[in-house]
């Protein structure tokens, strides 16, 4: 069994606020936990924005470059590491679901929308115009001031009203990559994502779940080359293998037992399965991700 990669929950100390902000100086100066560094695991949504410099951030086990004017989202219960950073400034914004759900019907799947669906959308946006990044970069710097203001009887709700404007303001902003797709293929993709999490241990076969959507496979496969320029078989051997990545890293089980969660009668198969995928045998991949 590999040794597990840290995992965060939110911090226990603000954890009643379930909102944190702070400068990225003051995050990269913190010496206390140098595991933030390599790969780990977070159990709250992130938000950094940045502000100065330029690098490379780890998420889900694709590495994306940021610079000045770049806005990257992490969300819950994803992995991700720093990289590569250079004089890297801005904000940092950390916040649990129970916090934005609040009185907030509309962010109730924010994981399966805009921008936190990694399935459909980059999880770095570049600001490349200039007065939309002042507009940004004045919100979130107002956010970073209230949240370090005393507290009050309203100081929730405030942050909380600040946080949704800057997620509307978020969502407006989608260019024309993001928005690509019906908004029908778009629900009919998220019901099979939603699917795949319930069913992967259960069934691989992509005809199953045709017939639980209630849709044809010539719908559904095309619905998928919209919106991920995947196939629907390929997108859930996408998922698999990211989830089998996600299930080997976290040190609670080994290979035979990421193979049963699975779904894999055999472990052979499994192996198979992740080398035709990934070229790397599942020890192979463990060797290289610590």
């Amino acid at each position: 069994m590999s040794n597990p990669i840290k995992e965060y929950t939110f911090r226990q100390d603000v954890e009643e606020d379930g909102i944190e902000i702070i400068r990225l100086e003051q995050f990269f100066a913190e010496k206390k936990d140098l595991d933030k560094f390599k790969l780990h695991r977070i159990h709250f949504y992130m938000i950094i924005f940045i502000t100065h410099g330029q690098g490379t951030h780890l998420i889900d086990f694709k590495e994306y470059n940021y610079q000045k004017q770049s806005i990257i989202f992490v969300g819950k219960d994803q992995v991700n590491a720093w990289v590569k950073r250079k004089d890297v400034k801005g904000f940092l914004l950390l916040f649990t679901d129970q916090f934005l759900y609040h009185n907030q019907i509309k962010f109730k799947d924010i994981s399966y929308s805009y921008p936190y669906n990694s399935s459909l959308y980059q999880p770095v946006m570049m600001l490349s115009q200039k007065d939309k990044y002042q507009s940004f970069h004045s919100l979130f710097a107002y956010l970073y001031q209230e949240y370090h203001l005393p507290k009050s009887a309203h100081k929730q709700e405030i942050l909380q009203n600040l946080l949704r404007t800057f997620l509307l303001k978020i969502q407006s902003h989608a260019t024309k990559k993001n928005i690509s797709g019906t908004q029908e293929e778009k629900a009919l993709f998220i019901r099979f994502q939603k699917l795949i999490e319930d069913n992967i241990s259960e069934t691989r076969n992509i005809n199953d779940y045709c017939q639980i959507l209630h849709t044809s496979y010539r719908k559904l496969n095309h619905t998928c080359k919209i919106l991920t320029n995947m196939t629907a078989k390929a997108f859930l051997d996408y998922i698999v293998i990211l989830k089998a990545k996600k299930y080997l890293i976290d040190g609670h089980n080994n290979i035979s037992e990421t193979s049963y969660l699975l779904g894999f009668e055999e472990v052979t198969n499994f192996t198979k399965f992740f080398k035709k995928h990934t070229s790397l045998s599942p020890k192979e991949f463990l060797a290289q991700a610590q």
